[in-house]
């Protein structure tokens, strides 16, 4: 027992992870003697100290003309506290793709996912003049960082739980190891206490006028099936402020950051760091058991649904009221774009056809279908209401990924960026003469 305690320790301290315990058959198999069953008792907590690194942050603020927030899954116990200190610096805040619920998606200080040119408009602009980045709860991965096309500031004040993560990507001009909240709470109570405040009265109007800007630009955008903002915003309107929407890996994860609001921390799931198809079904089962009181969706490209949607059987058998829209388009997209801009070409993301109404009626679900924008709330809200009476709801949506993300179209041409001379000529020039040529 005493190594089971150390193991769940280790497990819930510092940066969160498995364990692995062996087990021997001996002791799973035959009865023996015990003196006592022992009892768990947590260990005592060990006061942070974090000496004078409270003080040189400050005096990094007090000296930054425009501070910005740049929040990970690491921050998740830190909203309310993160809120304050962006509202008392006037901070732009942007996430990780997985640290996307950590921060309201509708205060009027939050951009949106990443900061650089593989970023919304909001969080590129918000960002640029940036001199100062407060990080917190984040290891600077590829994705949040377009693949690691984002310019970071001189003045970069990393806040982390784990020592691993400092300098490895971007380096940090104060590096504070602890836990997020406690280091922010410490970092708040010195910022009032020497009444450091940062004004800066466009930044809302402009944070707010770029969203306005760039929902515009999709929701006129001719679309020849399902316009993906007019989906998501439907689906806002539609779902209850603490519903909990899981996402997986393709297109659909990136539309969903840059066009649905998330409103209540740790209520968007993705799978960490984008290497997980096939996450979002299992997933949403899981969350729908463990908050079985609360709306439960889940978006999946067509491609990761094929992987594990047959684990709905679950649901249905434990009457689980869960909603998985599949956006079908017939494609890997995520990785079909990724090849088409400088390729011209699609190798190997053909998906075989396939009737997701069978599916439906073979795990007991009910099938809805948005063939287009004019079924879109009315099917939408069918399908909520369907899960309600606690039952599977399968949504066929028939999306059109026909205009890119703003985070495709970046990181495409920051990678191609990055090539080295004689290949970035060899790339372009074969795209050009394919799209002559055919």
């Amino acid at each position: 027992m005493p190594s089971i305690f150390d193991a769940y320790n280790i497990a819930i301290s510092g940066n969160p992870g498995p364990v692995f315990i062996e087990i021997p058959a001996n002791i799973q198999l035959f009865k023996g003697e015990v003196s006592e069953i022992l009892t768990y008792k947590k260990p005592e907590s060990k006061p942070a100290i974090f000496g004078s690194k409270i003080d040189d942050a400050i005096q990094i603020i007090s000296e930054s003309k425009k501070v910005g927030l740049f929040l990970g899954w690491g921050a998740k116990e830190a909203t309310a506290i993160s809120i304050q200190v962006a509202e008392r610096l006037n901070a732009p805040i942007s996430t990780t793709l997985q640290g996307y619920s950590v921060f309201p998606g509708d205060h009027p200080l939050f951009t949106g996912m990443g900061f650089g040119p593989a970023s919304v408009p909001a969080s590129e602009n918000a960002f640029k003049d940036v001199d100062c980045l407060i990080a917190v709860g984040t290891r600077f991965a590829e994705l949040p960082t377009g693949s690691f096309s984002a310019e970071v500031p001189e003045n970069l004040i990393h806040i982390d739980i784990d020592e691993n993560v400092f300098d490895k990507n971007y380096k940090s001009k104060l590096a504070i190891q602890g836990d997020a909240k406690q280091i922010l709470e410490y970092l708040l109570t010195e910022l009032t206490k020497k009444n450091i405040q940062k004004t800066d009265p466009h930044l809302i109007s402009s944070i707010a006028k770029d969203k306005q800007a760039y929902y515009k630009e999709w929701s006129d955008y001719k679309f020849d099936r399902v316009n993906p903002y007019h989906f998501f915003k439907s689906l806002r309107s539609n779902l209850e402020n603490d519903a909990i929407t899981v996402v997986d890996d393709g297109n659909h994860t990136f539309l969903t950051v840059e066009l649905f609001q998330n409103l209540k921390s740790k209520h968007l799931i993705s799978p960490t760091d984008f290497n997980c198809m096939g996450y979002c079904v299992p997933a949403t089962i899981g969350a729908k058991f463990v908050n079985p009181d609360k709306q439960v969706i889940g978006i999946v490209g067509d491609g990761a649904f094929l992987m594990t949607g047959l684990e709905l059987l679950t649901a249905t058998r434990n009457n689980l009221g869960i909603v998985i829209f599949v956006f079908h388009d017939g494609e890997l997209s995520q990785i079909s774009q990724g090849q088409e801009i400088p390729y011209n070409r699609k190798t190997s993301t053909q998906l075989g056809d396939f009737k997701l109404e069978g599916i439906a009626n073979a795990v007991g679900a009910t099938y809805l279908a948005i063939e287009d924008d004019a079924l879109i709330d009315q099917n939408i809200s069918a399908a909520l209401q369907e899960a309600k009476a606690n039952k599977i709801v399968l949504v066929d949506v028939f999306i059109d990924y026909k205009k890119r993300t703003r985070f495709t179209k970046g990181v495409v041409k920051s990678v191609l960026e990055n090539f080295p001379f004689r290949d970035k000529v060899r790339f372009i020039g074969r795209a050009i003469t394919r799209k002559i040529l055919g």
